[in-house]
């Protein structure tokens, strides 16, 4: 009896360890099927985002392909020094971010970041032309954070 579930045994163990080996083997991009039943889907990196500034929304594109992200509030870190950025529209939408570094670019203004208050650090050093006023109404609202902005006067 035990002859006949042997070639049954067989199969399914080398069934087993080719799907396993598939799976280890860089197969994260891909649906894998099983008799035409997909048995694992890759998880699709979130793109429902509107940024009108080029350079923003490249930096957010390739923090959300690298982190993998799927959904807008698994975003918490954003790192986008020396990007030419000047607009943060659409920032907003990223409601969960806790630490956004946006030294050394070109805004004048971060009203978007009013928006964000899971914020808890915040670099905007060398943006000179930042509103002293945005910048205050920032700390305001986030009185826990620590906030790296062009000395106000």
């Amino acid at each position: 009896m035990s002859l006949s579930y042997r070639p049954f045994a067989c199969r399914h163990l080398m069934m087993s360890l080719i799907l396993s080996l598939l799976l280890v083997t860089g197969c994260d991009r891909y649906t894998v099927t099983l008799n035409q039943q997909p048995i694992y889907t890759p998880k699709v990196i979130y793109s429902g985002y509107q940024i009108a500034d080029p350079a923003l929304a490249s930096c957010v594109k390739i923090t959300l392909t690298e982190a993998k992200i799927t959904q807008p509030e698994q975003l918490e870190l954003l790192n986008c020094s020396f990007a030419g950025i000047t607009d943060l529209s659409g920032i907003e939408l990223f409601s969960q971010l806790k630490t956004v570094n946006l030294n050394s670019n070109q805004l004048t203004e971060i009203k978007a970041l009013l928006f964000l208050g899971e914020l808890r650090q915040v670099n905007l050093s060398e943006n000179p032309s930042i509103s002293c006023t945005d910048v205050r109404a920032l700390g305001t609202l986030l009185k826990d954070a620590s906030i790296a902005a062009p000395v106000c006067n």
